[in-house]
């Protein structure tokens, strides 16, 4: 299975917007994957995987990215799907590609105390709230702690994720639309504002670790092996 950006399509009808591509050149990558016994896998969601272009008269979409494979592969995985993701940094949307139907029981997890909740301004008064509020003798009033910070957790992590998730799915409807102007216009703000988001949870999270991680990149490896000599 090969999958990525081909930079080419098969069909004029995978382009919209901007000069036709040649016909030798979408022939020549077509005859390509039936050298190589590789079909195309499909996907769900919106046509286009590739866009350029704020403007109507300037706006360019193609299928430019795609899943392939062999009748051998899609035989040992006869479940996959290729699903095309919403994207608002690159030009190219990421194809999220999974092998089997997504389990959707509801896994019981264990308590665990994140570290994180003591970087938020509440999480002390939360503590004192349940703490003070809480009945019975010392290990109830522990289960009682318990329980009350995974709901306060819980609820900070949902306020996060409804606000990125409308978001997302107003992405979703504005890519599915034909593109004008006012189009175009709420397709820029609105990805303006999901990257915003994206960039509050990697500056949370990378005061969460106290490390740096986008500046340090592969530094990381040399400042845990320090961590661990200490």
């Amino acid at each position: 299975m090969v999958c990525g950006n081909f930079n080419e399509i098969l069909y004029g009808f995978e382009k919209r917007g901007g000069l036709p591509r040649g016909e030798g050149r979408m022939e020549a990558f077509r005859m390509v994957l039936e050298d190589c016994d590789l079909r195309d896998m499909g996907f769900s969601r919106s046509w286009f995987t590739w866009e350029r272009g704020n403007l109507t008269e300037t706006n360019i979409r193609e299928r430019l990215d795609r899943g392939v494979a062999t009748e051998e592969w899609l035989s040992l995985f006869p479940e996959f799907q290729i699903r095309h993701t919403s994207h608002s940094f690159s030009d190219h949307c990421p194809l999220l590609i999974t092998t089997k139907q997504e389990d959707k029981r509801r896994i019981n997890r264990s308590f665990k105390f994140e570290a994180w909740w003591v970087l938020e301004e509440s999480f002390t008064s939360e503590v004192k709230s349940i703490w003070e509020n809480a009945k019975g003798d010392l290990l109830s009033k522990m289960e009682s702690l318990k329980r009350g910070l995974k709901k306060w957790a819980d609820k900070i992590q949902q306020s996060r994720k409804w606000k990125k998730m409308a978001l997302i799915s107003k992405l979703d409807n504005l890519e599915e639309n034909e593109r004008n102007d006012e189009n175009l216009i709420e397709l820029i703000d609105t990805k303006i504002q999901l990257n915003f988001e994206i960039e509050k949870d990697e500056r949370y999270w990378e005061q969460g670790a106290q490390v740096n991680w986008l500046k340090f990149g592969d530094k990381n490896t040399v400042f845990f092996h320090k961590q661990a000599t200490q």
